[in-house]
């Protein structure tokens, strides 16, 4: 599989309380970053049959000075051909479990305006609109949306941007905390591009 590095461009985060967590044995890594001010973070999979994936398989993002976090998908199992998760409908959502360090905090990963009907989504399923992805945990909300041709924003909550890529890098805003990191980074590395931007094809 391959694996490229990313450099993302943050405000300072406090130190997370999970620095020297293990990465599990076997893990598949599908993308790293290099995160200013936090260090190194990977996403990868573990497959449905690995000792710590689970019956279906699972997401993982580990690194320095992130909190760790799981998503898991909610009708087919994550295999080394099939290793990307599908957000699923505002009914059948993905889940997501970001480890902080008082407690677990369990989400949702869903795109609620994508329409149903598979021949409405080859029409107003194409507007960037629809694509939105919608992330939900701990009380906030985030949305996923592309903008121009390649770019990525996300933003929580009653319109507070916290990413957006610039070109080859990408910059977490100063409103950003360790949760937004984690939701951020574990979904862009786990979901296929195409959902939220079909233009991509990936």
């Amino acid at each position: 599989m391959d694996r490229w590095i990313r450099g993302v461009r943050t405000c300072p985060l406090r130190d997370a309380c999970d620095l020297g967590a293990a990465l599990p044995p076997g893990v598949v890594i599908s993308v790293a970053w290099r995160l200013d001010g936090a260090g190194r973070i990977i996403g990868g999979m573990l497959p449905r049959g690995h000792p710590q994936g689970g019956p279906q398989g699972k997401r993982v993002l580990h690194g320095e000075g992130v909190w760790a976090a799981e998503m898991f998908p909610r009708d087919r199992e994550i295999t080394t051909e099939l290793d990307l998760v599908e957000p699923g409908s505002a009914a059948r959502p993905a889940r997501l479990v970001v480890h902080g360090p008082e407690r677990d905090i369990v989400g949702y990963v869903d795109q609620p305006w994508l329409p149903a009907d598979r021949l409405a989504r080859l029409t107003t399923g194409m507007r960037r609109d629809a694509r939105q992805i919608r992330i939900r945990a701990a009380g906030r909300i985030w949305w996923i949306r592309a903008t121009k041709v390649f770019g990525v924003r996300v933003s929580r909550d009653h319109g507070v941007d916290v990413y957006r890529t610039r070109g080859l890098h990408a910059v977490f805003s100063a409103e950003a905390d360790h949760l937004d990191v984690s939701v951020v980074l574990l979904t862009l590395a786990s979901i296929p591009s195409s959902t939220y931007a079909p233009i991509l094809g990936f």
